[in-house]
């Protein structure tokens, strides 16, 4: 543990030499601050407006049932995990840092654009910590569909983790995500298909725009 955080802090006191790395990293969580700003009003006001209805044949050959512990064992252990091996290398946690802040804002203009009511036989699904920063108190959230946030946070555990064993381990779980989201009914399958196109698009930019 010692040779890590050493290791670690060695590598952060070199990477804060750079001006540009400084102004960077600081950006990006500025950035990332704004999100739940204005992000409770933005939310309520999806949930309050009337969607499509898809009758997805997935779904429909689906039972629904609750896993939402499974889905957040999965998800936030996974987070943690990946978040941890990114602080030992600095200039890979500011590609991811940029990476998400543009699939954040990518999903929220997708949300905002394609209105849809939520799945036949949706169980909710409560986020603790997205109740707490994100959506608010106020109104359950269901309708944040198109693309499906949890599967888009897996595709950039998948793609950040190094090692081939992690990697294929990494991409077991998002596998069993995904069928959990499913069992669940908290999406529709094209929110889950269109979610690694919308993440690796933004893992893309960001490594543009930090290589600029």
């Amino acid at each position: 543990m010692n040779s890590f955080q050493n290791s670690m802090l060695t590598a952060w006191s070199a990477a804060w030499q750079d001006k540009q790395f400084q102004w960077r990293l600081i950006l990006a969580f500025g950035v990332f601050a704004l999100f739940p700003w204005k992000a409770d009003d933005f939310f309520q006001w999806i949930q309050t407006r009337e969607g499509a209805n898809w009758q997805d044949p997935v779904l429909a050959i689906i039972p629904s049932a609750n896993v939402s512990y499974p889905i957040f064992g999965i998800i936030y252990s996974s987070v943690i995990y990946l978040i941890m091996r990114l602080l030992a290398t600095p200039h890979r946690f500011l590609w991811f840092a940029w990476a998400f802040n543009l699939e954040t804002l990518l999903r929220f203009i997708s949300i905002y654009f394609i209105a849809l009511n939520p799945p036949a036989g949706l169980v909710a699904l409560h986020d603790p910590l997205a109740e707490l920063f994100i959506y608010g108190e106020d109104l359950a959230i269901t309708k944040d569909l198109f693309f499906s946030g949890h599967t888009a946070t897996m595709v950039f555990v998948c793609y950040f983790l190094t090692g081939k064993r992690t990697r294929i381990i990494s991409m077991i779980l998002t596998g069993i995500l995904v069928i959990l989201l499913l069992v669940q009914h908290v999406h529709y399958s094209l929110d889950i298909i269109a979610a690694p196109f919308a993440t690796f698009a933004s893992i893309w930019l960001a490594k543009r725009l930090i290589s600029a």
